[in-house]
Formats: structure tokens, sequence, C-alpha cells
């Protein structure tokens, strides 16, 4: 499907040309401005309507700006081939899928790749892949490596509740939302921005069990070691920005051995979980935009 000319940009739902699935995205651009151009890439169980408002509002007038929807996720549906679902995903295919959307969109190189969560980890294997159409990333919420095999039963637990029926995600959702948004402040937070909370619980509600079943199984299995040792042996490493909140649990402290291994830039922002982009979105835009300038 080509791109739907609107007010607000371009949207669009187009099948990957090596898969079965249909992948939506949104592409903010101003006609007649050769804008640099972001890309982003979001959190499990999230989509872009919801993740990245006060992103694009901060940056929509400096740069073009791509938002998309994984596989499942959000806008993009589900495929007729369910084995997709139970065999699960990996980050080599949800990299390969944003430079399929950069394909379709006819841009050769982005500015930068910008990822929270599962969407960071995709951003460092795209920088690994495809070190060609992108300039600087920025990994926001993402650890090293699979968690110890303990930890998986965890997820496992997870995916049973959150394909228990009918209402297994909204099941999941204020659980979910505990983790994104920890301690005193992040109560604080969803207290005082009750629409934005409000928003979160819809969206995790609404999130397609099938989604969170395959991109967990990519979270059960993945190693960015030998992404982050390529990018350092081309020497790109002053293009990796680090990002976590400081009670984001253990991340803080994976980060710091994630800049030591990859001589990335790091910065750690206090008081703030998982979603740092929002609860502290105004930090956040700072370090990213002083990063990316």
């Amino acid at each position: 499907m080509a791109p739907v000319p609107t007010s607000e940009g371009r949207f669009g739902i187009f099948t990957l040309p090596y898969a079965p699935v249909k992948i939506a995205y949104h592409f903010y651009d101003i006609p007649q401005r050769d804008l640099p151009v972001i890309m982003l890439s979001n959190a499990l169980s999230s989509n872009f309507k919801t993740l990245w408002k006060e992103f694009v509002e901060h940056f929509r007038d400096s740069y073009a700006i791509i938002l998309y929807d994984q596989r499942f996720h959000g806008e993009s549906p589900l495929s007729e081939h369910f084995d997709y679902y139970s065999k699960g995903l990996t980050f080599e295919e949800l990299a390969d899928d944003a430079a399929a959307i950069l394909d379709h969109l006819g841009i050769a190189r982005i500015h930068a790749f910008v990822g929270l969560s599962m969407g960071a980890t995709t951003a460092v294997v795209f920088k690994a892949r495809h070190s060609d159409r992108v300039g600087k990333i920025v990994v926001a919420g993402s650890g090293l490596k699979s968690a110890p095999r303990g930890a998986e039963d965890v997820f496992e637990a997870r995916i049973k509740i959150a394909t228990d029926g009918p209402d297994g995600m909204a099941k999941i959702a204020p659980l979910t939302l505990d983790r994104w948004f920890p301690g005193e402040p992040g109560k604080k937070f969803l207290n005082e921005h009750s629409a934005r909370r409000d928003e979160f619980l819809a969206m995790l509600r609404d999130a397609k069990p099938e989604a969170f079943v395959a991109c967990i199984r990519a979270l059960q299995n993945f190693d960015l070691t030998p992404s982050f040792e390529k990018i350092k042996q081309r020497g790109d490493s002053k293009d990796v920005l680090l990002v976590a909140g400081a009670m984001d649990g253990p991340l803080p402290d994976v980060n710091k051995s994630m800049a030591k291994l990859s001589d990335a830039n790091l910065v750690i922002i206090q008081e703030s979980g998982h979603i740092v982009n929002v609860q502290k979105a105004g930090e956040f835009n700072e370090v990213v935009a002083k990063f990316i300038a």
C-alpha cells in the first residue's frame, strides 16, 4: 500500500517483500524541506501513536520523523501465517524490517535511530547490520543480553497470563505499567498525568497477545555483544548513546558495563523508570537533541 498523504504526514501499511507480514508506519515530514530523518522504534506491547507523543512534539519542526509499529503491534495487523507467533521473532528480523520501511519510503540513510526497550535493542542490531543507512543511534532501556534462565520463567508466567482468554492482556496491563513507572516518582508521574496514564493502560490492554508472545521470544534469545563489537571495530562507537532511567531495575548498572564494552556514550536519567522518554520527556529530549545535533 502506498503512503497516504495527510495534514499530519504520511500514514501507510505495506507488506514486507520477504515475509507475509504487513507493517504500519507514519512519516512526519514537511514538503519542500530537506530535513534530517529520525526513526523511532517502540517498546514491547506499545504503539507509535501513544509512546512518542512528547518526542514528536519536540522534534517535528526540525526533523522528519518515521514512526512504525513492529510486527503485529498497534496498526500492524496479524499475519495469516500463525507460525510466526509460536516460533517467535529475532532482533535480526526486527532490524531488517526497519530497513524495509526505509526502502519502501525511498530513504537511503537516516540521521538517527532512536529506540526504547525492545526498540533500543533493535537500534543496536540495525546499526550493526545496516551501518551505511544510519548515523547515530539512541539506545534507551536495553540490556546487553537475555536474562539468566531463571528470569525466563518470569517471561513464561507473563505469557501464560497474556494468553489466558480474551482478557489476558488486560490482566497484564497494570502490572506492566507498574514496572514501567516504578517507585514513588512513577506513581507521582502517573497521578499528575492521568490522561497519559489512561492512554498507556488502554494501549497495553489493546495489545495483541500474539505480538506479545512473538517478541518475548526475541527478548529471551538475544546477545548484543557481537553487534557492539562490530560497531566498535568500525570506529562508530561515538555514534551510540546509551540512556537508562536510574530506577529501571538493574539497567543502570548493565548500561555502565555496556558503555565500557562498546565505548559508547552513556546518560543515566535520575528519578525515572523504563519509559524515560515520557516520564522525563524534557530531559530525555534535551539529551537526544544534543547528541544528534
